[in-house]
């Protein structure tokens, strides 16, 4: 199994596209905190958590859309013809979607880790700011609701039709865009931006981060439909090759 992971994870990480957007988003990560964020977002400081929230809701789509293109190998048509090659073997068909979906999560990882990387290594530079464990909350505010929600409706788009997915990827791009409320706002923009922006100033000069109940609830609701999105694909995937 681990050599069969590794296998998959070397297919998605290795190839002109995946570093391609690797260097896009490194690129538009550095435009961003150069940017926007130097001047902190709402009358906050750059490193606050607000701003550091709004710079990842701004590279999040193309990390969203970088899942997307991992997606799209499942239903290529050289896919379809490794598909059934390898589900003729006595492989169990869940356990092989599984570590199919593992491998686009760790490819996931692999660019979110990038552009965060890069943000650690800005703030260390610019404004000598290291107290990177302020930075958890944002990061998994941010990136784990919106992976699997996008990874559950990637799998649930792709088998209805491949083309789907590309059409994702260009409604990902439009929600930044879009005045969402902040319960539904799944990149998060709207929240960071707007919410700090009508809180009151703290003792310590800065505004105080806080999450609304609605936020977390949002959250919650975009994790839970993601991961039935994703079980129900892959308990269909068994039934079809079982």
């Amino acid at each position: 199994m681990i050599k069969l992971f590794g296998y998959e994870l070397r297919r998605l990480l290795f190839n002109k596209f995946f570093i391609g957007l690797l260097v896009i988003t490194g690129l538009y990560s550095y435009q961003i905190l150069s940017g926007d964020i130097i001047v902190g977002v709402a009358n906050t400081a750059p490193f606050s958590r607000w701003s550091y929230g709004a710079f990842l809701s701004a590279v999040l789509p193309l990390l969203l859309i970088t899942l997307l293109f991992f997606t799209t190998f499942l239903y290529s048509r050289k896919e379809k013809q490794v598909g059934a090659i390898t589900f003729a073997t006595p492989i169990d068909p869940l356990h092989y979607g599984f570590l199919r979906c593992l491998a686009m999560v760790t490819g996931f990882v692999v660019i979110s880790g990038i552009a965060i990387g890069l943000s650690l290594i800005f703030y260390a530079r610019v404004f000598h700011f290291t107290a990177f464990g302020d930075f958890l909350a944002p990061i998994l505010l941010t990136l784990i609701p919106a992976m699997l929600f996008t990874l559950g409706v990637g799998l649930t788009a792709g088998r209805m039709h491949s083309g789907l997915l590309y059409a994702l990827m260009l409604i990902l791009l439009l929600l930044g865009q879009m005045p969402l409320p902040y319960s539904v706002d799944l990149l998060g923009g709207n929240f960071f931006h707007g919410l700090a922006a009508t809180l009151p100033v703290g003792l310590e000069g800065e505004v105080v981060f806080t999450i609304p109940t609605a936020v977390w609830i949002g959250k919650a609701v975009y994790s839970i439909v993601g991961l039935a999105l994703t079980l129900l694909w892959l308990i269909r995937l068994r039934e079809r090759h079982s």
